[in-house]
């Protein structure tokens, strides 16, 4: 899954993702919710639903809340689906989507 580098305050630029089974098939997310959660240290940053796009297609996207992007450095993140069954999964699957917030000059 791919990374963002974004700086610090900045929230007009969303998250977006595909996410896909290991196998890379695009999952389908109809019905299911979606949440992205963000993490600095283990210490939740962002921990709320996100946008779902396209079902069919598997594509989300997040976007950030000023409080939200006020720390720098890398961040770990993912999304969690919680499909109609219930039934949760991660993504990406394995390893975690790197957010860089740099320092602005303000």
């Amino acid at each position: 899954m791919a990374s963002l580098n974004i700086k610090r305050h900045d929230t007009r630029t969303a998250i977006k993702a595909t996410l896909k089974m290991p196998s890379g098939n695009a999952v389908d997310l109809t019905g299911a919710t979606v949440k992205f959660t963000m993490t600095k240290y283990g210490r939740a940053l962002a921990n709320r639903e996100a946008d779902v796009l396209d079902a069919v297609n598997g594509t989300v996207a997040f976007i950030f809340l000023p409080e939200e992007v006020t720390e720098t450095g890398t961040m770990k993140a993912e999304f969690e689906v919680t499909y109609p069954d219930g039934a949760i999964e991660t993504f990406p699957n394995s390893g975690y989507i790197a957010i860089t917030i740099e320092a602005d000059l303000s």
